[in-house]
């Protein structure tokens, strides 16, 4: 019996998930003896990668059955997923590193910040952000005042319209609201699956929440 890619291809795409990927690349500010990012570089942020434009593409999530099966190699950290990527999909080329954004998924999150102007942070970058519901400081008396929702450019600067109830310079604020799950790919990539005479058969990997990218190690 001979397994149709073509067919488990469009099998994945009904079932997956739409994903925007983005390419790693080391970045030239990397020391050449230790592969660590040079602290205060203003391309990688001190990650020691760059990531090229999002490219559209779609992937398979594999089940909790084989996520159990994965931990049993001993790197599983809370929170990776299993990725079973069609050969039809421009993600089956990623690499180590390689950034995946859920674009059918949010999930909730919470961010304390201080409004000076260029409020960027990090999980609300790159098209993360789907919506803040709440924006809210403390005024006289350390009492909550509810200010109105910012809205999230797409290089993750928050502004508010003219009018709107927003915070003083220089005042923390909270916001709450909701984005899309981001992930990158880990290191233990496995090769394209030569079965069935080099057909493209579907590849499966490992990826792992992208907040948690510094703590895996320079690399050289």
């Amino acid at each position: 019996m001979r397994l149709s890619p073509a067919r488990f291809d469009r099998m994945l795409r009904d079932l997956g998930q739409r994903v925007s990927w983005r390419r790693a690349a080391p970045c030239p500010c990397r020391d050449p003896n230790t592969g660590q990012g040079r602290y205060g570089c203003l391309r990688c942020r001190g990650l020691g990668t760059i990531w090229g434009d999002p490219i559209p593409a779609w992937t398979g999530l594999s089940g909790m059955k084989l996520a159990r099966e994965y931990a049993a190699f001993g790197r599983w950290e809370s929170g990776d997923v299993v990725l079973t990527i069609p050969g039809a999909s421009p993600l089956f080329a990623a690499g180590e590193h390689d950034r995946i954004l859920m674009m059918d998924s949010s999930e909730p999150f919470q961010l304390v910040l201080t409004h000076d102007g260029t409020d960027a942070p990090a999980c609300v970058r790159d098209g993360l952000v789907v919506q803040i519901d709440r924006c809210f400081w403390l005024g006289a008396g350390d009492a909550i005042v509810e200010g109105d929702a910012p809205v999230a450019a797409p290089d993750g600067t928050l502004s508010w319209a003219a009018g709107a109830n927003a915070p003083e310079p220089g005042q923390q604020f909270s916001i709450v609201g909701r984005r899309r799950p981001e992930y990158f790919l880990l290191i233990e990539l496995p090769q394209d699956r030569a079965h069935h005479g080099g057909l493209p058969l579907p590849r499966r990997v490992a990826a792992r929440r992208f907040q948690l990218f510094g703590n895996i190690g320079p690399r050289t």
